[in-house]
């Protein structure tokens, strides 16, 4: 079971830096994926603010992406 977590962590990882804009993964410093949430750190408060109003249309693209449902939310710090 731990083994299919971790695989579905990096999934949603790998899905979410294949989609991610440039202008905007550059300022990703770190990524986990926890419990159906995805936490993002990072380092421009201006990038997040712009970031969050993409939120539900990248979760969108992330679980199409992955063909089910896993990702249910992206917290952005």
């Amino acid at each position: 079971m731990g083994i299919a977590k971790g695989l579905v962590g990096n999934t949603v990882c790998t899905a979410f830096d294949e989609l991610l804009d440039t202008r905007y993964s550059k300022y990703i410093l770190s990524r986990e994926f926890n419990n159906g949430k995805l936490f993002c750190s990072m380092t421009s408060s201006v990038a997040r603010d712009s970031l969050s109003l993409l939120k539900g249309s990248l979760i969108d693209k992330i679980n199409d992406k992955i063909g089910e449902v896993v990702l249910k939310d992206i917290v952005l710090k």
